[in-house]
């Protein structure tokens, strides 16, 4: 586990008087939302007139996550590994910040922030002095998420970013995209690098989620026209919306036949196996100069 320095005092003061253990609270009228500073990861979403949980609580013997952030590499390296300046380094699939324990900068009952810094534990692993800030914003039945990549070292660095949110779903609810689409994904080896492509559906805006939708892994797609997706259930109740921009590719995934489905915008991908391991050779890595930040906003609408 990767931590960070000391919680500042007022925040320790909020983090007890809540009473939660290792969780930030945020509500409005409409919802009650928590959040890990371990991973500085969304954990429930309630809607406090019916009590429903949006949220996958992360069984153990399924899946352990529940909204991880991906960072500073989304998906896995060749050999788990890249090269800078010609030393090698290890980094696991999906980085280290989901299992970093975070800083919690404000928290209030609408907003709490959390930063993760580079230290002595990080540059074993990964060469670059950064910060990484997740932010969260209340708004009635509106979740803000925003997280803030600064370059805080004297040279360029080199990244990748992405969300993973987990929602709770039944089999036979749809995912339905803001645009029609061609969906052709990506296909993944055994070891999760990407080996080529599939046309999963044409001109289409829904994608079901059946028991064996994942069987082959998660489907990735990029160059979408689509900057939002709901969450529509099997009788056609809309459930949930989450808007995520522009990005570079947008992920499904779940264990098959689980109740759950991740919708993950990422800012990155995988590897795949004709990579040189040169970090800033990497398809679709992020560069930012010295004392840029890099801004990656999306929110989840319970509808």
């Amino acid at each position: 586990m990767i931590k960070t320095r000391f919680m500042r005092k007022t925040a320790l003061l909020l983090f007890v008087k809540w009473g939660e253990k290792y969780m930030i609270i945020l509500k409005s009228e409409q919802l009650t939302v928590k959040i890990k500073p371990y991973g500085a990861e969304l954990s429930s979403i309630v809607d406090n007139k019916t009590g429903k949980e949006y949220i996958w609580q992360g069984d153990p013997s399924i899946w352990s996550g529940q909204s991880p952030i991906l960072f500073p590499i989304t998906g896995r390296l060749l050999s788990d590994s890249f090269l800078y300046h010609n030393k090698k380094y290890y980094l696991p699939k999906h980085g280290f910040a989901r299992k970093s324990q975070f800083e919690i900068l404000m928290a209030s009952d609408a907003k709490a922030a959390f930063r993760l810094e580079s230290g002595e534990e990080t540059y074993r692993v990964y060469p670059f002095s950064f910060a990484l800030t997740a932010e969260y914003a209340l708004d009635n039945k509106t979740l803000h998420i925003t997280n803030v990549v600064k370059n805080m070292g004297k040279e360029e660095m080199y990244f990748s970013l992405g969300a993973h949110p987990a929602f709770n779903i039944e089999i036979g609810d749809f995912v339905k995209f803001s645009e029609f689409e061609d969906f052709t994904t990506l296909l993944f080896d055994e070891s999760g690098l990407a080996c080529g492509e599939k046309v999963l559906a044409r001109h289409r805006k829904k994608i079901e989620i059946t028991e064996h939708l994942f069987d082959d892994d998660a489907l990735f797609f990029s160059e979408l026209s689509s900057t939002s997706a709901k969450i529509i259930s099997k009788t056609g109740h809309e459930i949930l919306k989450m808007e995520f921009g522009n990005v570079p590719f947008v992920g499904l995934w779940a264990k098959p036949g689980a109740s759950f489905v991740c919708i993950e915008p990422w800012y990155g991908i995988c590897d795949n196996p004709s990579v040189s391991g040169k970090i800033e050779e990497k398809p679709f890595i992020r560069r930012l100069d010295i004392s840029e930040e890099f801004r990656f906003h999306y929110s989840i609408t319970i509808l």
